[in-house]
């Protein structure tokens, strides 16, 4: 598969198993959700149809973890320089506020530049944004919204992936309306490695979706 059809597909979540596939196969360009968790989709489509309005913004990021943040103000969580340490149930980010500060606007200005460039990849016209959950909990709903937000500012097509036992379906692809697809993989990572990828499933899927583009 050539990198140019694979440089179309974008990780929206809910990790970074889809970002790490994209990396087994040679493509390394950042996107602004490659390495972030997203809960709740409802979060996500919050988030774009403010337009980003108060996106990481410092005094919004509480640590969730040693190298993770969360931005309270959409719930996203993203992987970060500012790192923390735990105090029973409690994590505090561990440099003095100066530091961090320093450390924020270095992240704060890739964060900016990712924003710009998911906004670009709308105009381009060619972008599919690849959603998963790894209990198949998603509201399709959200996503008809999302799928239209989106296509308010470019074009772009969602592709939704469900884990499935039944062999017949893995790799298929539906078209659920125009914005939307959807297919199957035989598993997911587990969120505790999110590396360990099933790379003939998604080979499946994503060589099906480029023959329909």
């Amino acid at each position: 598969m050539g990198s140019e059809k694979l440089s179309c597909f974008e990780s929206m979540g809910d990790n970074c198993e889809f970002g790490f596939y994209l990396r087994k196969k040679g493509i390394e360009s950042g996107s602004l959700f490659r390495w972030s968790l997203i809960k709740e989709h409802q979060d996500l489509l919050n988030l774009i149809s403010s337009d980003f309005n108060g996106f990481y913004q410092y005094h919004n990021l509480q640590p969730t973890w040693r190298n993770m943040l969360i931005d309270k103000s959409n719930g996203v969580i993203f992987h970060t320089e500012l790192f923390s340490q735990q105090f029973g149930e409690r994590w505090e980010f561990e440099d003095d506020e100066d530091k961090r500060k320093e450390k924020y606007l270095i992240e704060k200005g890739k964060i900016d530049y990712l924003v710009n460039k998911f906004y670009n990849s709308l105009k381009e016209g060619n972008r599919v944004f690849v959603i998963k959950k790894n209990n198949n909990q998603i509201d399709m709903s959200v996503m008809e919204e999302l799928a239209n937000k989106l296509n308010q500012s470019g074009k772009a097509k969602i592709l939704v992936v469900f884990q499935s036992d039944d062999k017949n379906k893995l790799g298929e692809v539906e078209r659920y309306d125009d914005n939307i697809l959807i297919s199957y993989i035989d598993r997911f990572a587990d969120y505790s490695q999110a590396d360990d990828i099933s790379i003939e499933g998604w080979d499946k899927i994503i060589n099906n979706v480029t023959k329909i583009l």
